[in-house]
């Protein structure tokens, strides 16, 4: 009998819209019961953890949103979502401790890599060569004042740190998920990081990276590679390319051309999905979709189709070399009850299912 699939889910930090692309959103900041109720329900669907994500303009912050739902929750992780020029090492390690001792085991990070126009709301102009030489110091300060048994004194580039020592620290080495597919991102993957995320796209394309990936010195199989990806099940196929029609709907003429219009990294996983969603066939592979990446950034593929469907699907990319998942769909709440409801019996079918999951009662 295979493993069972690792999987998570995402927590939205702005509106929980049934459609992508309109501007303003179709409804507002969702509030802390939402929450909380997707976290409920992606916990007893048997997601590990929540993805939390970061952007100056969402309306909810990173690590206070994650602070109190954590708390209204009993073991669902939070995978925090964080960007070198948004917190200062020092601060961003007092964080990390004190959301450690209120909630032992519950906290990961996910350093970010890539460069945003919001950065110049904090008058961060930086190249990308800077950018990675910040990130590199920054994780060194961070790794120091997490885990050394002596005050931190450190004078770089970028930092300067004078004796800082945290009173409490972790007492388990706090897992980082980290991205970038550049030589010096994998550099500093194979010295700082657990995890590789990374963005669905054509199952060659996602095994060919994931064999680069492993083929790095350093990396090898230590390092898990998490895949990220929405999903639109439905109990007939006809039905779900429907619903995933329906999401996209009523995407905005300047929004679609806002996102056209962007110029990431030519290498970068960013632009990767922007070339996917920017195709005349939409249609990627079998039941892969990129319609997600003409209403909004990132992400951009989703599985769509029956839960048999998107079972295979998942499981031809854990042969491709996926450990595991990290799951949404539109709304996050509806869609979390729809995991529940119809993929989750078809992976318990298959034993394919985590422990924790649980089949959603007939309403």
């Amino acid at each position: 009998m295979s493993p069972a699939l690792a999987y998570s889910w995402f927590l939205p930090l702005g509106p929980d819209v049934h459609h992508i692309g309109t501007w303003p959103a179709e409804c507002g900041t969702p509030s802390l019961d939402r929450l909380v109720d997707i976290a409920v329900t992606a916990e007893a669907a048997g997601c590990q953890e929540m993805l939390v994500p970061t952007s100056f303009h969402n309306d909810l912050e990173t690590f206070t949103t994650a602070a109190a739902v954590l708390g209204r929750t009993s073991r669902i992780g939070m995978l925090l979502a964080v960007r070198p020029n948004q917190l200062h090492p020092v601060q961003a390690a007092a964080a990390v401790c004190g959301l450690e001792a209120l909630f032992p085991g519950r906290i990961r990070l996910n350093i970010t890599t890539g460069g945003w126009a919001e950065d110049r709301w904090l008058g961060d102009f930086e190249s990308k060569g800077v950018r990675s030489d910040r990130l590199e110091e920054w994780l060194e300060v961070l790794h120091e004042v997490l885990y050394a048994d002596t005050p931190v004194r450190h004078k770089g580039r970028f930092y300067e740190v004078d004796g800082a020592a945290l009173h409490r620290r972790p007492e388990r080495r706090i897992p980082l998920a980290m991205s970038g597919s550049s030589p010096r991102a994998r550099q500093l993957l194979s010295r700082f990081g657990d995890e590789y995320l990374m963005f669905a796209g054509p199952l060659p394309k996602v095994a060919a990276e994931v064999e680069t990936l492993r083929a790095t010195p350093g990396i090898g199989t230590a390092v898990r590679v998490t895949l990220r990806t929405h999903l639109v099940v439905r109990e007939d196929e006809q039905e779900a390319w429907a619903a995933a029609a329906e999401i996209v709907s009523r995407v905005q003429p300047n929004v679609r051309a806002t996102i056209r219009a962007q110029r990431p990294d030519a290498r970068s996983q960013r632009a990767g999905q922007n070339e996917l969603a920017a195709g005349d066939d939409l249609v990627v592979g079998p039941n892969l979709w990129a319609g997600i990446g003409t209403g909004r950034f990132g992400a951009s593929v989703a599985i769509v189709g029956t839960p048999v469907q998107v079972t295979d699907r998942l499981l031809e990319f854990r042969s491709a070399g996926v450990d595991g998942f990290i799951l949404s769909g539109y709304p996050k709440l509806e869609e979390a009850r729809v995991l529940q409801r119809l993929l989750v019996p078809e992976l318990l079918g298959r034993g394919l299912a985590p422990d924790s999951a649980v089949v959603a009662r007939p309403v």
